[in-house]
């Protein structure tokens, strides 16, 4: 919460991180995340367009706008390729799951 501004988005299981929705008081992207129960809603008329895919995921973190991802550390590996390692700055890390910008942060 006191790194700058920028949108956030959620890798694969909303679940998994359903605690930084709660603790952060902030909306995010899901990438990848269309799947289980959230599916049934996510294409009713009026949902909220907050599902990605890896294509959108990529235009939007090489965008130049600043955004955050938070993932297991075992998705590094997926992200980097498609958005290049030298592109995700680690802003925290903690219990197998890992904070990412695309823009070092600056002190």
């Amino acid at each position: 919460m006191r790194a700058p501004d920028g949108q956030l988005i959620v890798d694969h299981h909303y679940y998994t991180f359903s605690s930084v929705f709660f603790y952060t008081h902030r909306t995010a992207l899901l990438l990848n995340g269309r799947f289980n129960n959230l599916v049934y809603g996510s294409y009713a008329p009026g949902a909220p367009d907050v599902f990605i895919d890896d294509a959108q995921f990529r235009n939007l973190w090489l965008s130049g706008a600043r955004f955050y991802i938070v993932a297991d550390d075992s998705a590094a590996p997926r992200l980097e390729k498609l958005v290049g390692r030298e592109s995700m700055q680690t802003v925290l890390a903690s219990g197998g799951k890992t904070l990412w910008s695309n823009e070092a942060l600056t002190r």
